[in-house]
Formats: C-alpha cells, sequence, structure tokens
C-alpha cells in the first residue's frame, strides 16, 4: 500500500509504493556523504534510482546541473515520476525507465545504492519489485562497475554504498576497470557495515583516504 513520507528537514515529501520498499539508512548515508564531499559539478547519473530518494534528497547541490535518474522497474519508476513532480524538480531531475545497459552518453558523476545481496544469500522475497531492488538479479555489482566506467567521463568519479561483506570484490570490481578509490567511509548500521566508496576514472592511484 502506498504512503508518503515527510521529511520535514529537507522539507521533501516522498511517496513510497509499499512497506517493503521503505526508506532506508543507506539511502540517507549515501545522500547525505554526496553533499558533503562532492566536489564535481555538471550531470549527474543514478543508477537503480528507485523511488527518487537520494536524487531528491541532494537534488539542491549548486554544483548539480541535472540528475538522469534511471530504474528499470516500470512500477516504481511511476512513484520515482510522482516524488519528482511533487517536489518540483522537473527542471533537476529527469527520470528514464530503462536498462543501464540501454543507456548511452558520458556523465560527470555517477552514484548509485545498487542491489547488493547475492541471489543464493538467504530465502528470496515473494515481491518481485522487492526482489529486483535488493537482490542481484538484473544487474551485479560486477555489471555495476561496468557500467559506471562505460558512462562515467574521463576524470569523473562515482559514489557508491555497499555492506562491507562484499567490499573485496568490489575493491577489485574497480581495479579490474581501471578506476580508482579516492575516499571510504564506514557506517556501523545494525548487525554490519555500509561502506561508502567515493573513487574516479582516469588518473594515478593515490593513497586511498579513509574518513
Amino acid at each position: 500500500m502506498k504512503y508518503v513520507e515527510n521529511l520535514e528537514s529537507v522539507g521533501k515529501k516522498i511517496t513510497i509504493l509499499d512497506e517493503s520498499l521503505k526508506i532506508t539508512e543507506d539511502a540517507l548515508l549515501l545522500s547525505k556523504f554526496i553533499k558533503k564531499y562532492n566536489k564535481k559539478s555538471g550531470n549527474f547519473l543514478e543508477i537503480g534510482a528507485g523511488q527518487g530518494i537520494i536524487s531528491i534528497l541532494i537534488s539542491e547541490i549548486p554544483k548539480v546541473s541535472k540528475i538522469f535518474t534511471v530504474e528499470i522497474q516500470k512500477k516504481i519508476f511511476q512513484i520515482l515520476e510522482k516524488n519528482v513532480k511533487n517536489n518540483f524538480l522537473e527542471s533537476k531531475i529527469i527520470p528514464i525507465n530503462s536498462n543501464i545497459k540501454e543507456i548511452t552518453g558520458q556523465f560527470d558523476v555517477i552514484f548509485s545504492n545498487p542491489p547488493y545481496k547475492k541471489i543464493n544469500s538467504g530465502k528470496l522475497p515473494r515481491k518481485e519489485s522487492e526482489k529486483i531492488s535488493k537482490y542481484e538479479i538484473l544487474l551485479t555489482l560486477k555489471e555495476l562497475f561496468s557500467e559506471i566506467k562505460r558512462l562515467l567521463k574521463n576524470y569523473g568519479e562515482f559514489f557508491v554504498i555497499v555492506p562491507n561483506d562484499r567490499l573485496n570484490e568490489v575493491f577489485s570490481y574497480v581495479y579490474e576497470n581501471k578506476m580508482n578509490i579516492l575516499e571510504i567511509e564506514i557506517n556501523k548500521y545494525k548487525t554490519r557495515d555500509l561502506v561508502i566508496l567515493h573513487g574516479k576514472k582516469g588518473g594515478k592511484n593515490s593513497e586511498i583516504k579513509f574518513l
């Protein structure tokens, strides 16, 4: 059942498709990190935008020209469109209902709170929307970083949040795609750590800064 979350601290209203897709801590952490540490300007791309929470929260960054939000699931995409309209952000956020593998162009910044649960990591949810949003069904982490490399401009930057138990794999995917990790922030959340990676395409490898 749809319901509305009032984010009074930032003056935003977010429609949620149902309880299984509520606003999560990882989305809030990633948006806060981007607002604090992003220094790039230009066009941004969100991979797996869901209902648009992160893009809406970072839309106030002055350096952001446009945010292209890609969401593959039609039902969730319709909620994304509604949230953009209800928050009067049509001139800033451009929703796209597509598979990220079909997107063309290049962007200054790419960010994602991806579906990072492995298919064999437990009982899958019954709801298709929840399953696709949280599990590597239509997009794996390996594919995510391949797409980030393809769609980033040279010297463009990326922001991704993953649980600590996928971190070693993510490091290998970043370096396989000849990208660099600039900064890492580790956040304690319940029984696991949520790790935000801030990286770059191009340039020399530098020492990773732990925040």
